[in-house]
């Protein structure tokens, strides 16, 4: 396999996110739907906080924080990741202005 090859297997959007997030490569890519993904994470969530937390009352109060914390962390990744998209098309947009190199 050539090296461009290697380039196109590995063009999937979750290894550009662990590697701009972690600096390492995606060891698999979850090919669940994005809903499902979320849901089958907070269904686990969910079922540990009710064995731990039965009173109904103490369940709300720390799931509530949880989404607290989800919210302000998918609040602050949009944000980061709007602002690389924004770098990404710049680049782009400069180096279609540019002349190709020769091949002389």
């Amino acid at each position: 396999m050539s090296y461009i090859d290697e380039i196109f297997e590995r063009l999937d959007i979750q290894h550009v996110r662990e590697y701009l997030l972690h600096g390492s490569e995606c060891v698999k890519v979850d090919t669940r739907p994005y809903k499902e993904r979320v849901e089958s994470t907070w269904k686990e969530l969910s079922t540990i906080f009710h064995q731990r937390f039965p009173n109904k009352e103490d369940y709300e109060d720390m799931t509530g924080y949880v989404l607290d914390y989800g919210t302000a962390c998918q609040n602050v990744y949009m944000e980061i990741g709007m602002q690389c998209g924004f770098v990404l098309a710049t680049q782009i947009f400069t180096n279609t202005k540019t002349k190709p190199e020769s091949k002389e």
